[in-house]
């Protein structure tokens, strides 16, 4: 007696497991949701440095003065109040006309922006600048180091006889830098 050899599977059942053995299957790590919430989160990131690497915040040099007497030579006749900033000088530092200035006048008084009036030319010595300004008293000690003298007009809304002699907290917008140059580590490499 002979056997036959048949096998009890179908010849289409094997061909279909063996292509299945075959075929290869990639795990599946992420869903595709997240999977879609990952390049959303990539996409923002990308835009966010984009927009870091354009935008640029503006730079500050702060100083200190005092408001002239309304008889003040640097005031030219006018009956709106004028105010004197000592700027520390350093070598960096480039001062002309227009630049804005925010303005604090004394400890409580008004905030003013303004536009640089005039730059006085070289640097100041603090005898000087007392002597050349009249400072005396508490307006003596605004003036510390060397520096650059700017005037600076308050405006119609500051009387003139009414501020005369207030000190002057100031600070001036010398320029502009990259946002990156805020982080740790990267101002060095983006103009910090």
């Amino acid at each position: 007696m002979t056997a036959s050899k048949r096998t009890i599977f179908r010849h289409k059942a094997l061909q279909q497991y063996e292509q299945s053995r075959n075929k290869t299957v990639l795990p599946r790590y992420v869903s595709p949701p997240i999977f879609v919430c990952l390049w959303i989160l990539l996409g923002l990131l990308i835009i966010a440095g984009v927009a870091a690497w354009l935008g640029r915040v503006p730079t500050y040099v702060a100083g200190s003065g005092v408001v002239l007497e309304p008889g003040s030579t640097t005031q030219q006749g006018s009956d709106e109040a004028v105010a004197v900033v000592f700027v520390p000088a350093t070598p960096s530092l480039t001062l002309r006309p227009g630049l804005p200035v925010q303005l604090q006048i004394g400890a409580t008084g008004p905030q003013v922006a303004s536009t640089i009036m005039t730059v006085e030319p070289g640097i100041v010595s603090p005898s000087e600048a007392r002597a050349q300004y009249a400072l005396g008293g508490v307006a003596a000690a605004v003036i510390t180091q060397p520096s650059v003298a700017v005037t600076a007009r308050l405006g119609p809304s500051i009387p003139a006889q009414v501020y005369a002699g207030s000190i002057v907290s100031a600070q001036v917008q010398v320029g502009t830098r990259s946002v990156l140059s805020l982080l740790p580590g990267l101002g060095s490499l983006f103009g910090g």
